[in-house]
């Protein structure tokens, strides 16, 4: 395992969860909007696995909706989290939280378990090179019913860090302050990024901890592909899946695919 992946998500995973939490204000939103988009492919209840699952939230609003969601993720901190979410909502036998690697998904999931519903959403793909991804696509399509449906949601893309590009930025999550430095070079895709953690004191600051770490970004054209060397057809693409707001260059990138 890379030395800022168990940083992030399992010696500091503290830290980002105070940023995920934030992610669950809007979430309710955009599970709406997959379940409407889900009808249009005749499925209305089933089981969803969620990819990269964080403390849960897209694995609970679905259960909330009367799916059965089994989400993976490797920072034990963010599965223990999303484990009491789902008892405090009440929806703890609907869903089922794994800690693990996702690259390793037939290892995790029992064989005779299919999903209809695949979700990867946020900063869950880039973490490692591009022929793991693939392979997490191919094990997630081999756990998947024919004719199910993967959502790739709220995630960036090269067009959009080309136009929006901002090297310095801050902000606050509940006590804690985040500065962000970042490069970006376009002859790789890669987003090379640090983060200064900080604790408000008063008026003051207080140095937390500094993570550095590397993502890759792909082109909506190249993610695509690699979905369909996977198994998946790419039928949708869009800027919002709760508003259906047309996908675009300054827009995050939300893809719908179907099985092959």
């Amino acid at each position: 395992m890379e030395d800022w992946i168990r940083r992030i998500f399992i010696e500091r995973a503290d830290l980002f969860l105070k940023i995920m939490n934030e992610k669950w204000l809007k979430t309710d939103a955009l599970v709406d909007g997959m379940i409407r988009l889900l009808k249009d492919f005749g499925i209305e209840s089933g089981r969803i696995l969620d990819l990269c699952c964080g403390n849960g939230r897209i694995a609970i609003s679905f259960a909330k909706k009367g799916f059965r969601a089994v989400g993976i993720d490797l920072s034990p901190t963010f599965i223990e989290d999303a484990k009491a979410r789902a008892r405090e909502l009440g929806v703890s036998k609907m869903t089922h939280f794994i800690c693990g690697d996702v690259r390793r998904l037939p290892s995790l999931v029992p064989s005779d378990v299919y999903f209809d519903v695949v979700t990867s959403v946020w900063t869950s793909i880039g973490y490692y090179d591009k022929s793991e991804d693939l392979v997490v696509f191919k094990q997630a399509r081999q756990l998947t019913r024919e004719g199910g449906i993967l959502f790739i949601a709220e995630t960036t893309h090269r067009d959009s860090v080309s136009l929006r590009f901002c090297p310095s930025s801050f902000t606050l999550h509940e006590d804690t302050v985040l500065v962000e430095e970042a490069k970006w070079d376009a002859l790789t895709s890669k987003l090379q990024t640090a983060w200064s953690f900080y604790a408000k004191d008063g008026d003051n600051l207080k140095f937390i901890d500094r993570i550095m770490f590397e993502i890759y970004i792909y082109s909506v054209s190249e993610l695509t592909s690699m979905l369909r060397e996977a198994g998946w057809e790419t039928v949708a693409a869009y800027g919002n899946l709760a508003t259906k707001q047309p996908f675009s260059p300054w827009t995050d990138l939300n893809l719908i695919a179907k099985t092959i």
